[in-house]
């Protein structure tokens, strides 16, 4: 099956592929590889992102598939040397493998809005990170709270935290190097990498169709946004403005996020512009 090579420019217009581009750091770190299926999949944080890692690594054919699923897939592919990312490769043979053009290579897009949303349900109610036994901010959402305790003079409460409506006004004044790839953009990401099959978390069945022709069998992908539908929200107007605890306190199943008001949603839209058309594209 034959797929369209889709060009995708950088932020800033730099080329992160050099002759030995720096596959240690983010975003290249990121890339998984299969040398044994010649597959690239670039997975992006809070794109179904488990359980994509998940199906590559079970299509992968590496010899210690059961291993590397077992516990945390994240932690097991960054803190083990199991040459299925890309960052376990000398940057000369990354800079082979990116160059190689026998690589299939793939990346999931997803709704910049519901993204968002589920990125503060998931990093700020369900899952907040503990401040450092020291008072050193919580990982992750460390920053957001430093940045929106400091516009209003005050030490910052990482018990406390922020709000939806505050998390979105950092977002939306900050640049991507200064966010955690949680809520960086989805551009971000993809650099000057080109992709033979750009999909949307809300058309799964697309990659699994495309994914089935490459690999030559059955494909089952199992997701769920846990965090948007487990611990969906009340029906009121006010979410945006409750603190983390307040909305963790309901335990109130819904139909929709009511994170999203239509001032939100505009902000959202013009700070993921890119993002909005690159994922329509994927859509289409």
């Amino acid at each position: 099956m034959s797929h369209q090579v889709v060009p995708i420019e950088s932020l800033n217009g730099k080329s992160l592929v050099r002759k030995f581009p720096d596959n240690s750091q983010w975003p290249l770190n990121s890339f998984l590889v299969s040398q044994e299926k010649r597959v690239l999949f670039m997975p992006i944080a809070k794109n179904a992102n488990t359980s994509l890692k998940q199906m590559f690594v079970r299509l992968s054919g590496h010899d210690k598939v059961n291993q590397i699923l077992n516990g945390n897939i994240h932690i097991n592919l960054t803190s083990q040397a199991t040459g299925l990312s890309l960052c376990d490769y000398t940057p000369n043979e990354a800079a082979n493998i990116l160059g190689d053009n026998n690589y299939f290579r793939y990346v999931v897009l997803r709704d910049p809005l519901t993204r968002a949303a589920s990125g503060y349900v998931s990093k700020f109610v369900l899952h907040p990170p503990p401040a450092g036994n020291c008072g050193e901010p919580p990982v992750v959402i460390g920053d957001a709270i430093d940045w929106i305790y400091h516009q209003r003079g005050e030490e910052p409460d990482y018990v406390r935290s922020i709000t939806f409506e505050e998390f979105v006004i950092y977002v939306t004044e900050n640049d991507d190097v200064k966010l955690d790839t949680h809520f960086k953009s989805q551009e971000s990401y993809l650099g000057r990498q080109s992709f033979d099959f750009v999909g949307a978390v809300e058309k799964m069945g697309r990659l699994t169709d495309v994914l089935e022709s490459h690999y030559k069998q059955k494909i089952t992908l199992e997701h769920e946004n846990r965090s948007m539908h487990r611990w969906s929200l009340l029906r009121r107007g006010d979410q945006h403005k409750l603190l983390p605890v307040q909305i963790y306190n309901q335990r109130i199943r819904a139909q929709s996020n009511e994170l999203l008001t239509d001032d939100i949603a505009e902000r959202l839209k013009w700070r993921y512009a890119r993002d909005f058309e690159l994922w329509q594209q994927a859509l289409a």
